[in-house]
């Protein structure tokens, strides 16, 4: 009988001292990209069934096995343990286990440095402490839960556009270029998460009050995934005129409509070099009011009505000497 009354107890002390103390949670359940921090929360739920906690452990899934990441733990300074470099980068973490009630570890990313599909992952947390019923050490782990995502975004990365004389091998650095050149502008980045959008130029010239698009189709690129985005490139060319003394060539996506709305957009200021666009222009020689206008042979005709003026000279004086 005495036996048997034992075997009867000693499963119920093996249940308590083994029930789940630690649980997970992400907070929101659901984390719009880019718009919500992404946090998770390592607890206790039974703190009565622990006279202490010595650590607490957030693990994130890597193929087949869980790698830690972050921890906090009695008897070591500081007491936040990183295990993940690369998350100790971008992310924080804070926690605390004076005691079973308040015992804690919070990971946060911040909105803008959340990595998307790669930290939308299967995390869970593992603690260990010394239990109150039986006063022995007890290491329990959550069931896994998979952070869940919805991509809400708009493009926000573009690069600046990248210029190159039609037919040069490679991208020019410079920006200003003689009448009739032929330049090939290109801009790469973000156009959201739909593959079917593209990378939208417009342009503005002097004295024009805004930027208008360009009427030419631009020579796209295939969208590629990056992340929970698509990228492409775009490609336009252009021949620079005498009109162009000063242009704003924009490249943008994400845009709402009207040139220079895009979410993601970039310039880039492409002018003609000025002797181009004077020397043809007709000028005026200092102290004289003759106008220099090129003729078809080379010469000016201010050139020309000098010349005849001296031969009529001389023609007069030699008829005043036969006289």
């Amino acid at each position: 009988m005495t036996l048997g009354f034992m075997c009867a107890i000693l499963p119920s002390l093996s249940l308590l001292a083994y029930a789940q103390n630690i649980e997970i949670q992400a907070f929101p359940s659901t984390v719009n990209f880019r718009e919500n921090d992404l946090v998770i929360v390592c607890s206790i739920t039974n703190p009565s069934q622990l006279a202490s906690v010595f650590f607490i452990q957030l693990l994130k899934n890597s193929s087949t096995l869980f790698d830690d990441v972050v921890s906090v733990a009695t008897g070591q300074t500081p007491p936040i343990q990183w295990k993940d470099s690369t998350l100790q980068y971008r992310a924080s973490a804070t926690g605390s286990l004076d005691s079973p009630s308040t015992a804690q570890l919070r990971f946060t990313i911040d909105k803008n440095r959340v990595i998307c599909p790669s930290d939308f992952n299967v995390y869970k947390c593992r603690m260990s402490g010394l239990t109150t019923v039986v006063s022995e050490a007890v290491t329990q782990e959550t069931t896994p839960i998979t952070i869940s995502y919805i991509v809400l975004a708009l493009p926000t990365v573009i690069e600046l556009p990248r210029v190159k004389i039609i037919n040069g091998i490679f991208d020019t650095p410079k920006r200003q270029f003689s009448v009739g050149t032929a330049i090939m502008l290109t801009c790469q980045g973000e156009v959201g998460t739909d593959p079917s959008k593209t990378i939208r130029w417009c342009a503005q010239r002097t004295k024009e009050f805004s930027f208008t698009g360009f009427a030419q189709t631009p020579i796209d690129s295939e969208a590629s995934p990056s992340g929970c985005m698509f990228t492409r490139s775009s490609t336009i060319t252009y021949n620079l005129t005498s009109q162009d003394t000063f242009t704003r060539f924009l490249c943008e996506s994400g845009d709402s409509g009207l040139c220079g709305t895009g979410t993601a957009i970039q310039y880039v200021n492409i002018s003609i070099t000025e002797w181009s666009y004077t020397t043809n222009n007709p000028t005026i020689d200092e102290g004289s009011s003759a106008i220099n206008v090129p003729t078809t042979d080379g010469t000016s005709a201010a050139g020309t009505i000098s010349r005849g003026l001296m031969r009529l000279t001389v023609l007069i004086l030699h008829i005043l000497l036969a006289v």
